[in-house]
């Protein structure tokens, strides 16, 4: 009997143990989750900034190619570059 009563106390000192581990990985898997719909995020807002530029570069070489085609504009003539933001 006795080494009954001490067999089920260690079965329950590591159900115990156990606890604040599953706690620690259900914390993480949510965490991990966060970061990658924040990361999402980040790629989406890129992408749109990277979009909104390319439109901009678009229509600024039609607008210089319809300058260049009612004479207002020398083709010789440098397009403006695109300040790029600093990070």
């Amino acid at each position: 009997m006795k080494i009954r009563h001490i067999l089920m106390l260690a079965a329950g000192v590591v159900a115990l143990a156990g606890i604040p581990l599953a706690m620690a990985q259900q914390k993480g898997d949510a965490t991990a989750q966060q970061g990658a719909a924040a990361q999402q995020s980040a790629d989406a807002q890129a992408q749109s900034e990277a979009d909104a530029r390319a439109k901009r570069r678009a229509a600024a070489a039609a607008q210089k190619d319809e300058a260049i085609k009612a004479g207002k504009l020398d083709k010789g003539a440098k397009e403006a570059e695109e300040e790029k933001p600093l990070r």
